[in-house]
């Protein structure tokens, strides 16, 4: 098993030009601006080829705005984004601060367009911060200057990792890394994570998933599918919220789901409490 925070893990990673990356790719399924042309030829054929899974993004940034909202009216106001890449629309400071004004957020990008594009979003906001450090450095992430000046750590914060995990391989344990974020988290944290999985009950579906995933292995960022039990074993030590661990827009959803959005089922999302 590798050591997250060993020197073979990069604290960054440097601006690939010349292949398509998962976080640029995600903006462009969101509506976003913030990509290359790389990033636009091989989303027009994602979204072309499998619909579904540009259609999982939206539903996953929708899932990440419910469990932001349901985590502020809770009382949490802060907060610490792993990952989550360039996230067009409201950002999750931005939304927590909706409920709490006064909320803080940090955010951790290692794709160098991701970071700079979360740097203008933050702007000078005292109360927000973008560090350009890879997810897999655990210490380093909870560590670092900017994390312990805007986060307190007695109180709880709320942890995002949506979509982040499916970019890391099973050599750096992602379920390793996410018990040492967890382990740092006040009793009454919250935990929302979104993960890919490979047992689609739709044919439709799972055909469109075994092309992504071919197709994904030319990105700079090759997708990494768990099973659900997997999934489910990341949330130990936590209290997981109704409705538990669900299909891509099934959490909470404000309105009746789509046909299209009903069969989106290329993962799951779920929020956990930790006690």
């Amino acid at each position: 098993m590798t050591n997250p925070d060993s020197a073979g893990v990069p604290s960054t990673s440097p601006l690939d030009m010349d292949r398509p990356n998962g976080s640029r790719l995600y903006d462009y399924f969101l509506g976003g601006t913030s990509y290359l042309p790389v990033d636009r030829d091989a989303g027009e054929e994602i979204a072309r080829e499998a619909p579904h899974w540009a259609l999982g993004a939206r539903l996953t940034r929708t899932f990440a705005r419910r469990a932001v909202q349901t985590m502020a009216n809770t009382g949490i106001d802060q907060f610490l984004d792993l990952g989550s890449g360039i996230t067009a629309g409201g950002t999750v400071h931005q939304l927590a601060q909706i409920v709490h004004p006064s909320a803080r957020t940090v955010f951790v990008l290692r794709e160098p367009i991701a970071f700079e594009l979360a740097r203008q979003l933050v702007g000078d906001d005292p109360r927000a911060a973008a560090l350009k450090l890879d997810v897999r450095n655990v210490g380093a992430v909870l560590e670092h200057p900017v994390t312990r000046g805007l986060l307190d750590f007695d109180r709880p914060v709320g942890l995002l990792a949506v979509g982040t995990f499916v970019f890391v391989g099973d050599e750096d344990d992602p379920g390793g890394l996410l018990r040492r974020y967890r382990s740092a988290l006040a009793p009454g944290s919250m935990i929302a994570l979104s993960q890919v999985s490979d047992d689609s009950t739709h044919p439709e579906i799972a055909a469109e998933l075994h092309w992504v995933r071919r197709r994904y292995e030319h990105t700079s960022t090759p997708l990494h599918l768990r099973p659900r039990a997997e999934i489910l074993s990341w949330f130990d030590g936590t209290e997981i919220l109704e409705p538990g661990l669900v299909r891509y827009g099934r959490w909470r959803p404000e309105f009746p789901l789509t046909e299209a959005q009903l069969r989106c089922d290329y993962g799951y999302v779920g929020v956990g409490r930790v006690g």
